[in-house]
């Protein structure tokens, strides 16, 4: 390494700025790679020549800085940072992944189409430099970089200003920029005006059409302009005037005329493409469809949008086949976005809303080569359509129906269409790139390709930081993957939540609020706009992970994400969900099917989706076919498990397809690897949660005891797991000796020094209960302020002062305290290593029993839903959590339920009865009796008879 990229790295080093290796250099200074520590995130970093760096060196280096800060334009490199440091001077900019258009050009000439493009970009860069007051004077191709879907003009270090005092800091008569790209007043050492910038854009842009360097003429209408379409050429001629006053007033005006040859391009078929207007009938009719179609009252507002495809018409020719598979193409290609529906080739209705877009095309075929035109219209409105064209060869259809998605897409979510009230436009990416981005994002989030999704909706941030619909996706993608919540994230959305349309307002201020709340405003929101997929998938995932613990039992979940495959078939999340959801609950065929599609869908693209699909082909052969079957899904996922994000978490999960066999089997091959006691320590959590589940209480408290040692959280949990099972499931009188062993073991836990103050108060909480439930003393004073010393939302403490009330006989009183305790999801009781996992498995048991005390089956059997929740901690692969014993505790929840609705001469004690009965038929004495028991019920009631 040289000499000076030493002294660069030494010096940037404190300013937090890791630099990695020269990109280039110029005459003034060179730009190096570097990773900004903090953030982790890659930036350019220019540096001026240290040979340069006098007091008038350093002052025309701050001065490109501070021009180039001034600008903030999509088209022009953003400057982040200036400062100096050991005597560098320095600025840092966003680091383009690209290449120049002068390395393009190397290769060959850009298309017309991606040459046009470059014009608007450059153009729309110099405006808005001149409008600040500042000449560029050295346009040319190896300033201008080509990333996806824009151009970045870079390099103002020889900028003037037009306005306001500018001392030029180069030596008197020298030339500033590069010769073969100076107009011709420049190369004269004459007035710079933006004019000249103008002039060296035009050059830029015929090198683009064709390849060739611009030679200088004062009749450029003589030149060679092979390659140039004529509309162009005759913009361009303007542009290359000789003299100033010749060319173009500003860049607006030459951008305009360079991008209007587009326009009259395809005139003709924007007239071919007009609708006409129909005239209805009746006065009363008229205003009753109008109503309608606006989504007014009396008729529910649209929440999303439907796009249909009309057949395409063949306009050079006879009819052709290739038009009709591109549209057809064209649906699949538009479909995938969570505010869209598409379908179609057909005919749209006459009867249409405000929210439907109708996509036209004409279709010109001659030979191997196929040329597209299309157009939309919005509701029945006549007005001319954007025309959206696309050429290429029959033989690749794809490529040609993908451009013309794209184009589709952007042209909905233009400012200049009237979809205001269903789609959130203005909190779209305000650049290109931003908005390139942003679509990508959406397309692999309905593809349920979380992983990809979440890198895609980084990276739109990243491009455009006015993507506030970015962040509330990404927001989304973050829960779905288990992350903390990112207050960061919500600010950034939230500060901007006017962009939004008044729908998406209400659903963004309803996943703030607590858990009731929530799901009181979701299910308003559904009920009013029936076909806004957001707020549906929202309202499905609550009530699947949440909704029991507040009294929605799984069925609702169940139905909530059936009507989103319904409104929306092609969006995978919600295929995911009803996997998942339907063999938990017993839906053999329902469950295969909902797989079914989801692999159709295509095999996943990343680590998280596949490890998610390798959860599904075992949770379902696990919980369906047969230990053989489970066993031998197993030897096939795990050789190629290494790579999974979230590989601890995989027995674990197993539960929530209650299947616990297989949390048991998966568990155990984990917990004999001890040389990875990460994996092992979750292996044996599994095993726990599915020897309980089992009715196999002895095995469970032995793999508990395997935990010792693994920190205090792990050394409390054996004594506390007995004695949940002592305090919810047994009688004292038939534990006396239980009692006396555990009431030694955690009082030793709580009063021992090497126990945290929160292992302590889990022993003294799960003590005095157990004391309380036993007769065998009254509070012990000490256990009872390490409970009340509880900070936060106190939930020991709450349920401990309950438990007195009810025992005083205030069973009301006890239910209304305990009442926001089961809203509180796992992320807000701390984290795994604190909070009691055994909390709620307590809270619902106990309230249960005091709803049944008060004769109020119905709400104890709703409180004993609880375990069907799926709501956990991050992803399950740490100590013992909420979750794995709320899903362990399940078969007794559903034997309590069997009893009362038995006693209620409700039908469902038949189905309760059923999974008892199978569940702990090979449990230890107790609960194999019970299974029996079980099993005579379901006899008896005549279960499943005609």
């Amino acid at each position: 390494m040289s000499a000076f990229f030493e002294r660069v790295r030494a010096a940037l080093a404190p300013k937090g700025y890791d630099v990695l290796r020269e990109l280039g250099s110029g005459g003034m200074g060179a730009v190096f790679l570097a990773r900004q520590v903090a953030l982790d995130w890659l930036v350019a970093i220019k540096v001026l020549r240290p040979e340069l760096a006098t007091a008038d060196g350093a002052e025309r280096f701050h001065r490109e800085a501070r021009t180039l800060a001034s600008l903030g334009h999509p088209n022009i490199v953003p400057i982040h940072d200036y400062g100096e440091s050991r005597g560098i001077y320095y600025y840092v900019m966003d680091y383009l992944e690209g290449e120049t258009l002068a390395d393009r050009l190397a290769v060959k000439p850009l298309s017309q189409r991606e040459a046009l493009k470059l014009g608007r970009d450059l153009l729309d860069a110099l405006g808005a430099a001149h409008r600040a007051g500042v000449v560029h004077r050295d346009v040319k191709p190896a300033n201008i970089f080509l990333l996806p879907g824009r151009a970045v003009l870079t390099d103002f270090g020889v900028a003037k200003r037009l306005v306001g005092p500018d001392e030029p800091i180069t030596v008197a008569g020298a030339l500033v920029g590069t010769v073969d790209y100076m107009p011709p007043e420049q190369l004269a050492g004459k007035e710079i005006t933006a004019a000249t910038d103008l002039y060296a854009a035009a050059m830029v842009i015929y090198e683009a059409y064709t390849g060739r360097h611009w030679e200088i003429t004062d009749r450029p209408e003589r030149a060679v302009w092979s390659g140039v379409p004529r509309g162009v050429a005759a913009v361009l001629q303007h542009a290359l005037a000789f003299a100033p006053e010749g060319r173009y007033p500003d860049a607006t005006a030459f951008r305009r005329a360079l991008w209007h040859t587009r326009e009259r391009m395809y005139q003709w078929r924007t007239l071919g493409l007009t609708i006409a207007g129909l005239v209805a009938g009746a006065v009363g009719a008229v205003w009753l469809l109008h109503r309608w179609q606006e989504g007014v009252w009396p008729f529910r507002p649209p929440g999303a949008l439907d796009v249909v495809v009309a057949p395409f018409e063949s306009i050079c020719g006879p009819a052709s086949r290739s038009g009709e598979r591109v549209a057809q193409t064209l649906v699949r290609e538009l479909q995938g976005y969570l505010d869209f529906t598409a379908q179609g080739p057909s005919a749209p209705s006459w009867f249409r809303t405000r929210s439907t877009v109708v996509v036209r095309g004409t279709v010109c075929a001659r030979g191997d080569s196929l040329r597209i035109a299309v157009g939309t219209q919005v509701g029945r409105q006549a007005t001319d359509p954007t025309v959206i064209t696309a050429q290429g060869e029959t033989g690749h259809l794809e490529r040609v129906a993908d451009t013309l998605a794209y184009g589709l897409v952007r042209d909905i979510w233009n400012r200049e269409n009237p979809l205001d009230l269903v789609l959130p436009r203005t909190a779209l990416p305000q650049t290109a790139a931003g908005l390139a981005a942003w679509l990508a994002a959406e397309r692999l989030l309905a593809q349920g390709r979380w992983g990809d999704a979440d890198r895609a909706y980084e990276e739109a941030e990243r491009i455009d930081s006015t993507c506030w619909l970015c962040a509330w996706r990404h927001a989304d993608v973050d829960r779905w993957l288990g992350r903390k919540f990112d207050e960061a994230r919500a600010a950034r959305y939230l500060g901007h939540i006017d962009s939004f349309p008044p729908h998406y307002r209400r659903l963004m201020r309803a996943s703030r609020r607590p858990l009731l709340e929530r799901l009181e405003m979701l299910i308003s929101l559904t009920h009013e706009r029936r076909d806004f997929l957001p707020a549906q998938f929202m309202l499905a995932d609550e009530l699947y992970h949440r909704g029991p613990l507040v009294g929605h039992p799984r069925r609702e979940a169940i139905e909530a994400f059936q009507r989103v495959v319904h409104l929306r078939p092609d969006f995978m999340p919600a295929w995911e969900h009803l996997v998942w959801v339907l063999a938990a609950d017993g839906q053999e065929a329902a469950a295969k099917a909902a797989y079914d599609s989801l692999q159709r869908s295509g095999p996943p693209r990343d680590p998280f989706s596949e490890q998610l699909r390798a959860l599904f082909q075992v949770g379902l052969a696990c919980r369906f076919d047969g230990s053989a079957a489970c066993r031998h899904a197993l030897d096939q996922t795990l050789p190629g498990a290494g790579s999974y994000p979230d590989l601890a978490a995989g027995p674990r999960y197993l539960m929530t397809f209650d299947a616990p066999w297989g949390a048991i089997e998966f568990g155990r091959r984990f917990a004999a690897l001890r040389d990875q006691p990460e994996l092992a320590r979750s292996g044996l959590i599994a095993q726990v949660s599915g020897y309980v589940a089992l009715g196999l209480a002895d095995s469970a408290r032995a793999a508990a005891r395997e935990l010792r040692g693994g920190g205090p959280e792990l050394n409390v949990f054996a004594p506390e797991l007995d004695g949940a099972l002592l305090l919810v499931d047994a009688d004292c009188a038939e534990g006396d000796a239980r009692w006396a062993e555990l009431s030694r073991a955690l009082a030793e836990h709580a009063r021992s020094r090497a126990s945290t103050d929160a292992t302590r108060r889990r022993a003294a909480w799960m003590l005095l209960l157990l004391a309380r439930h036993c007769g065998a003393h009254a509070d012990s004073a000490p256990y009872v302020r390490m409970v009340t010393g509880e900070s936060g939302r106190r939930p020991l403490a709450g349920v401990l002062a309950a438990d007195a009330l009810a025992r005083a006989g205030h069973v009301d009183l006890a239910l209304a305290a305990t009442d926001p305790l089961t809203t509180l999801p796992a992320d807000s009781l701390g984290d795994p290593v604190s909070a009691d996992p055994l909390f709620r498995v307590v809270l619902h048991l106990l309230r249960a029993g005091w709803h049944e005390r008060r004769h109020d089956v119905a709400g104890a059997v709703a409180e004993l839903d609880w375990y069907e929740n799926n709501d956990a901690w991050d992803r399950p692969g740490g100590p013992p959590q909420v979750g794995d014993m709320d899903w362990a505790f399940g078969t007794l929840a559903r034997w309590h339920q069997a009893v009362l609705l038995e006693q209620a001469g409700e039908t469902g004690a038949c189905r309760a009865y059923a999974a008892v009965a199978g569940a702990w038929a090979g449990g230890d004495t107790p609960f194999r009796a019970r299974a029996d028991s079980a099993a005579q019920r379901v006899k008896q009631l005549h279960c499943g008879a005609p």
